[in-house]
């Protein structure tokens, strides 16, 4: 009898990952054709940080353009400018308060969670964390990314979509540091030049290369 019960017991756990498994693939498949759906895309935003018990919250407006794989022009217009911009080799990153950008070659160690998830690259996200279909309701789709590793930088991720387009990107950190990307005038396969993905420091402007300062002239 203890046999038999704990041989339904066993079996039981075993369905139980056994549908968790597909369960995980199957949100995994779905998220995956969302994101696969498009080569680039552009938006506004506007970011909300701040920690859990912090009555200070941290604010940005401004726009995003994208084209897989790697290129991206992320400028932040309000309250504090900055720009971020990617040809997929070199990053630039702009403080026009500052009058200084930083210059370094693009890796594969730069390419975190954001990146990933706008890229499509669910093999990579995959073996970082659990995907799972948290809410489907209308037209909303609501994901939840759960890190494997516990020493992760990222405790959590949601991904809701709306219409088959993303709308917002929530994360949390182990400081328990919250990030939320709201996404308006979302754009599937824009069409952009070159130029989009290249950046030119102003002259006068302090350029920071591999820890080395000069002045653009």
């Amino acid at each position: 009898m203890i046999l038999k019960t704990l041989t339904a017991v066993l079996l039981g756990c075993t369905l139980s990952f056994s549908s968790l498994a597909d369960i995980e693939e199957d949100a995994g498949s779905q998220l995956n054709s969302l994101l696969a759906g498009f080569e680039s895309f552009s938006a506004d935003f506007d970011q909300v940080s701040g920690s859990e018990d912090s009555r200070r919250m941290e604010e940005s407006r401004g726009t995003l353009l994208l084209a897989k794989p790697n290129r991206f022009s992320w400028i932040a217009l309000q309250p504090f400018p900055q720009t971020l911009v990617s040809d997929g080799e070199t990053l630039w990153i702009y403080d026009p308060d500052l009058e200084q950008a930083t210059r370094r070659q693009v890796s594969e160690n730069d390419t975190g969670v954001p990146a990933l998830i706008l890229n499509g690259q669910i093999d990579e996200l995959q073996a970082e964390y659990k995907i799972r279909l948290l809410q489907e309701k209308d037209n909303n789709l609501l994901f939840e990314l759960l890190p494997i590793d516990e020493a992760s930088v990222f405790t959590r991720i949601r991904l809701l979509f709306t219409d088959g387009l993303i709308k917002e990107l929530q994360m949390e950190d182990s400081l328990r540091q919250r990030t939320s990307i709201l996404f308006e005038n979302q754009k599937l396969n824009p069409d952009f030049s070159d130029e989009a993905f290249s950046f030119s420091p102003p002259e006068g402007t302090d350029v920071i290369i591999e820890n080395q300062a000069e002045s653009a002239n």
